[in-house]
């Protein structure tokens, strides 16, 4: 039972440590669904959900 569940981490990690790999190397694009913009325009006056200002998106939104 221990070699089997061992033998199954051991796969899942090396099909999922693959796929990253092969996104990273084709820069495949994540898929949008809208959950950022829905979070976005259902908050406050103050700048949406994380509270705006200037330093909203810090270095990954292009915060100024």
């Amino acid at each position: 039972m221990k070699n089997t569940v061992m033998v199954v981490y051991l796969t899942m990690g090396f099909v999922i440590c693959g796929w990253f790999t092969a996104a990273a190397a084709f820069s495949w694009r994540a898929p949008n669904f809208g959950i950022a913009k829905a979070l976005e325009s259902s908050g406050s006056s103050s700048g949406g959900y994380y509270g705006g200002g200037r330093s909203f998106g810090g270095s990954w939104g292009g915060g100024k």
